[in-house]
């Protein structure tokens, strides 16, 4: 009986020995494929674009298919299932940077892998950024269209914009959504910066205003599109968006008021910028509904840098109109004249290359001034240039004189002006009764007594003029004088009887 109870107990001991093992098994194969999951390795890393750390771009692995977003720090986080060789696959969240393909090789124990993005550009060296933290700008004055529906408005800039190597003093804005830097009525998309380019319309509710704002050399061009209506079968949407061309060589393109739906993202519109021979262009999407609330695309140049300035006066620093202005590297480069402001504008090629800004204009002295072009830069080159500044001690001289007479007075020429100029004095029309001596002269600059005065002799003979004559003449002095290279004297002389007494004067 001690026996079969020790038997007893032996095979429950067995039995409770067998049910934990077949309850552990279980769990154990269970619990298997987990382990399996979380055996993986990770790559990490940063991707990069021109302006920073890019967010939202897709990281893909192949030849496993793992995927990635990064975050707002450009960051991602690959889990692969083994160590080996990938190739990985980036794609940029938006249209200014150029997917890439890198080829890493991940160890037993992870890997990371930083991925710069080449920005995307266009033969003249055009790039964009994208961001939505900037300030929507707004025009002040409204724009009188020739049509509603596809009317256009030119108006003059205050100041000179480059658009692709070219100085602009005028746009077009059209109703169509797109600035155009060629003159109206060309037929061409050439020279043209399409801002929302898409069928629009205005009507009571919306309008096109520019204005402009900033400090030189910083100024900036703004035309805004307020609350237009989308053409077509579009039920009602309305959009606002602005273009902000910078005298800089900078442009933005700024959104507003999209709800994300029907045309509204740009589904059915052309967004980006076009050269005016059409080689370069830049387009950031066409129909392709790119857009969100708040986007703003901001062009940029990579190859080009922006030489611009202010021709002035030396003497009365106001600016000096026509003055020729050239940015030669080399002996070679761009040429042109200043406007009415004084001001130029060159977009140049840019290499950390020198240029010499060459200025000059006729009756003013030179200048040549050094600048170092640095791609993306702006250089604000000013110049004043000297001239002579002729005037008299006397704005007109008056005689009086017996007939058959000579009579003589002193006309003193002073220069103001900060350098040497030459003079010529002479009468105006020829008339032979009045002779100035010298016909000729040199006047140094300005302090520099007394060199910087002549005396000139201003001689009347009135031989064969009749008692009470009144002879009428002008010397004119012509100099190098930059603000009035000729100035005119008159000279009035009366004639008198021999013996003092004067007949009725009459004007000759």
């Amino acid at each position: 009986m001690r026996l079969a109870r020790s038997h007893r107990r032996d095979r429950w001991r067995t039995l409770a020995a067998l049910t934990t093992a077949a309850l552990v098994l279980p769990l154990a194969l269970a619990a298997a494929p987990a382990q399996a999951d979380t055996a993986t390795i990770d790559l990490t890393g940063l991707v990069t674009g021109a302006t920073g750390a890019e967010a939202g771009a897709v990281v893909t692995a192949s030849p496993s298919g793992a995927t990635a977003t990064t975050g707002a720090d450009g960051r991602y986080t690959l889990r692969l299932p083994a160590a080996g060789a990938y190739e990985l696959a980036v794609a940029p969240a938006h249209r200014c940077a150029s997917p890439a393909t890198v080829a890493v090789e991940v160890g037993a124990t992870g890997g990371a892998e930083d991925v710069a993005l080449a920005p995307r550009t266009d033969t003249f060296g055009t790039a964009c950024s994208v961001t939505t933290a900037a300030e929507f700008p707004a025009g002040t004055e409204r724009l009188r269209l020739t049509d509603r529906a596809s009317g256009t408005a030119s108006f003059a800039l205050p100041f000179p914009v480059p658009f692709y190597g070219r100085a602009y003093r005028s746009l077009t804005a059209s109703v169509d959504g797109t600035l155009s830097f060629a003159p109206p009525g060309g037929g061409s998309a050439d020279g043209t910066l399409h801002a929302f380019g898409d069928d629009l319309a205005v009507d009571g509710r919306s309008g096109v205003y520019w204005a402009a704002t900033g400090t030189a050399p910083h100024r900036r061009i703004v035309v805004e599109w307020r609350n237009v209506r989308i053409a077509g079968p579009s039920h009602g949407e309305r959009i606002s968006f602005a273009a902000v061309i910078g005298e800089d060589g900078t442009a933005a393109l700024h959104y507003r008021d999209l709800s994300g739906t029907g045309r509204e993202n740009g589904s059915s519109a052309t967004i980006g910028a076009e050269s005016h021979t059409g080689e370069g262009a830049l387009i950031y999407s066409r129909d392709e509904g790119t857009l969100r609330d708040g986007t703003v695309i901001a062009l940029r140049q990579t190859r080009t840098a922006v030489i611009l300035g202010r021709v002035t006066d030396a003497n009365d620093l106001l600016p000096v109109a026509g003055a020729r202005v050239a940015a030669l590297s080399g002996g070679v480069g761009p040429s042109g004249s200043t406007g009415a402001d004084g001001a130029y504008l060159f977009q140049v090629p840019a290499s950390w290359q020198d240029y010499d800004v060459v200025l000059d204009a006729p009756s003013y002295g030179g200048d040549r001034i050094p600048v170092t072009a640095v791609p993306g830069s702006v250089r604000l080159v000013d110049g004043e240039l000297g001239t002579g500044r002729v005037t008299a001690d006397t704005r007109s001289l008056t005689v009086e004189a017996p007939a058959d007479s000579r009579r003589a007075r002193t006309l003193t020429l002073i220069n103001e002006g900060g350098i040497p100029t030459a003079y010529t004095a002479a009468e105006k029309d020829g008339q032979g009764w009045l002779t100035v001596s010298p016909a000729s002269g040199g006047l140094e600059g300005a302090g520099q007594e007394p060199y910087d005065r002549a005396a000139v002799t201003v001689t009347v003979d009135t031989t064969g003029a009749a008692p009470g004559t009144v002879l009428r003449g002008t010397v004119r002095v012509r100099s190098e004088s930059g603000r009035r290279p000729v100035i005119d004297i008159p000279v009035k002389v009366i004639v008198r009887g021999h013996g003092g007494t004067e007949g009725a004067a009459q004007g000759r």
